[in-house]
């Protein structure tokens, strides 16, 4: 069974799939977690190694350096269709496998959160039109439940600064993630929206229902 967490960053998602986890660990239910996103896959970051000379820089460094990169139209594109064919495998693939030897798969991000922080790192490129893309869709695994947390843009930044993240995403940005997903979930991406405001045992507890696991 794949289980999918999605949500903006600091949405609750690492808290849930941790108190999931240690459940499935005390009941002896067989359990995996993975995360996954474009330029994040096994593929991708073996060629960033490879190519990349950011390795001994620094945080604002490492910044300034993808910002170079950024700057060259036919590099980004190229970088784009790298981290989405690499996804064919992963998700397509190596997602089922997993999920076939795991009771439980559960997935911290997954396919629609790819799909939401491409839209935002490659505006000029429209990803639904391409057919590698759709290729994507049609080969990744659907969950059995999937569930979205759902926390105000202004709340995600108070827990990104709390949490003392490296890097923090802006106001306008949040709130341009936040409209993408509301988007997708007119068109039904997920089976289950959960408040990410309420207390994380209370969202567990909700959680194991949706599992029919017993709490």
């Amino acid at each position: 069974m794949i289980v999918s967490f999605s949500g903006i960053d600091s949405s609750g998602k690492s808290t849930q799939i941790d108190l999931l986890t240690q459940y499935c660990q005390v009941n002896n239910i067989q359990a995996r977690r993975i995360w996954g996103k474009a330029r994040g896959t096994p593929g991708v970051e073996f060629l960033k190694r490879l190519v990349r000379r950011d390795k001994n820089m620094n945080l604002a460094e490492k910044l300034e350096y993808r910002d170079r990169i950024y700057q060259s139209a036919t590099k980004k594109r190229l970088l784009l269709l790298i981290s989405i064919l690499d996804l064919c495998w992963y998700f397509g693939l190596y997602y089922r496998v997993l999920a076939q030897i795991n009771k439980v798969l559960i997935c911290d991000r997954y396919l629609w959160d790819t799909y939401v922080e491409v839209k935002n790192e490659f505006p000029e490129f429209d990803i639904d039109k391409w057919l590698l893309w759709k290729i994507v869709v049609f080969l990744s695994p659907k969950p059995k439940i999937s569930f979205f947390l759902v926390i105000p843009a202004e709340e995600s930044i108070r827990r990104d600064i709390e949490k003392k993240d490296l890097t923090v995403d802006s106001l306008e940005l949040k709130k341009s993630k936040i409209g993408i997903y509301m988007k997708l979930l007119k068109q039904g991406k997920w089976t289950k929206v959960l408040d990410g405001l309420e207390p994380a045992g209370d969202i567990h507890k909700k959680i194991l229902e949706e599992l029919h696991f017993e709490n």
